[in-house]
């Protein structure tokens, strides 16, 4: 009864390194088109680019906020204008002028202040350089 067993245990042993054996015979390459994606998640994993991309996203965040900290006085000086004179101005200046606003923000590099009178909404947008 013994060997039997051990012989029952020896060939379940095979099964299972065959079937290892089997499993990790697939490709080892990844498909052509998925290259990009690979690369930019070996480069999102790889530990020694970790200060790197941590120094990038903190610029590209500093640069958002103070986009976004530019915008904010001249969103609630709108919808103040908007409320006293149930209207939008015609131009930013508009509400300087009316004692909304102590001035229009300048525009960061690259980047120009696009105002739409109709509904009220501004916003930076890229402009090409010259």
């Amino acid at each position: 009864m013994r060997v039997q067993w051990r012989s029952m245990n020896r060939g379940c042993l095979r099964i299972l390194a065959l079937s290892v054996v089997v499993a990790g015979c697939g490709r080892l390459e990844p498909p052509a088109d998925s290259s990009k994606a690979t690369q930019s998640a070996q480069s999102a994993s790889n530990p020694l680019l970790a200060p790197v991309d941590y120094l990038g996203a903190t610029a590209a965040g500093k640069k958002t906020a103070e986009r976004t900290a530019n915008l904010a006085p001249v969103l609630g000086a709108l919808q103040q204008f908007h409320v006293a004179e149930d209207r939008y101005p015609a131009q930013l200046q508009e509400l300087v002028q009316a004692g909304f606003l102590a001035r229009v923000p300048e525009a960061p590099a690259g980047q120009a202040l696009s105002y739409n009178p109709a509904d009220g909404s501004v916003r930076w947008v890229s402009v090409a350089p010259r």
